[in-house]
């Protein structure tokens, strides 16, 4: 289970529920509690009950911390999923979002001497793998509106049992990865949009039949354009696949497989996977230090 404890500038105090009654049940209680009193209160009752004579101010306060809120929850679930070998260990996530939420930096370094090097990898290709929202107001740095912000992250080791809902997500994230693997990543993709192969199998992996279609992104639909091209190429590089190299492949009785899989792409998800080639390029150069100023933790 990953457990996340990602640290920002905004406090995430929360209030005893006897507060939380109190300040949202009586229009007196409300306008005589703070300002981080209000909006723990928001906090506490999961979005459901909002206070009362909010300010702009807090209404911008409020927004910053959802959004941060939103960020450590996706980040937290992304990773727990993604992470079907069970790795454990700990690993600092820095990543610098743009004023729009376009992902521009993502480094995982790992600050658990035993955990195993892929983690970090698995966290950075995690990173860029998300599409957010527009960074609200009070987060957004005066200099260029970017957010920059150092996430710890901590898997460790859970005997719990995982549900059927989870698995069945585990294994679909796992298919799209494989097919972005094995298909997108292969293509300098600059727009926004979602990938459907719809595809029938045989027993031996082949793929018989590739039908794709590409949609619109619920995160970016206005940036979706259609590229026939695209979906030509996708569809004669699917028919080409070895599906007993996916995660999870399995043939029934009928020694065929029908299939649905969905693969977003955007434009900096192009970084996922490209461990090695950034190994590299470090060796040939010395690094350069990190610019701190602007980070906020």
């Amino acid at each position: 289970m990953i457990s996340n404890t990602l640290k920002s500038w905004i406090d995430c105090r929360r209030i005893s529920s006897l507060l939380l009654l109190t300040g949202l049940a009586s229009l007196s209680g409300c306008h005589q509690l703070t300002t981080d009193q209000r909006l723990n209160a928001y906090a506490e009752s999961g979005g459901k009950s909002a206070p009362m004579f909010m300010t702009s101010k807090e209404i911008r306060a409020m927004e910053a911390r959802s959004y941060i809120r939103v960020l450590r929850r996706t980040l937290s679930n992304s990773v727990f999923f993604a992470n079907d070998k069970g790795m454990q260990g700990s690993v600092k996530l820095r990543m610098k979002l743009s004023r729009q939420g376009d992902v521009l930096l993502c480094e995982a370094q790992s600050t658990d001497p035993g955990a195993p090097p892929d983690f970090a990898n698995l966290v950075t290709d995690v990173c860029w793998s998300e599409i957010w929202s527009t960074i609200p107001e009070d987060l957004q740095s005066p200099a260029d509106g970017s957010l920059e912000i150092i996430a710890p992250l901590i898997a460790k080791d859970d005997v719990s049992p995982i549900s059927d809902y989870s698995l069945t997500r585990r294994k679909a994230g796992l298919e799209s990865r494989f097919f972005w693997d094995n298909v997108l990543a292969r293509h300098s993709i600059n727009a926004f949009g979602s990938a459907h192969f719809d595809f029938t199998a045989n027993a031996k992996g082949q793929v018989t039949r590739c039908d794709v279609t590409l949609e619109k992104s619920y995160s970016r639909p206005e940036s979706f354009h259609p590229d026939t091209a695209l979906q030509k190429a996708l569809a004669a590089q699917c028919l080409q696949l070895d599906l007993q190299h996916m995660p999870g492949f399995q043939v029934g009785e009928s020694g065929v497989i029908n299939r649905s899989v969905f693969v977003k792409y955007f434009p900096w998800k192009n970084h996922v996977g490209k461990h090695q080639e950034k190994a590299q390029a470090t060796d040939k150069k010395e690094p350069a230090p990190l610019n701190t100023s602007k980070e906020r933790t």
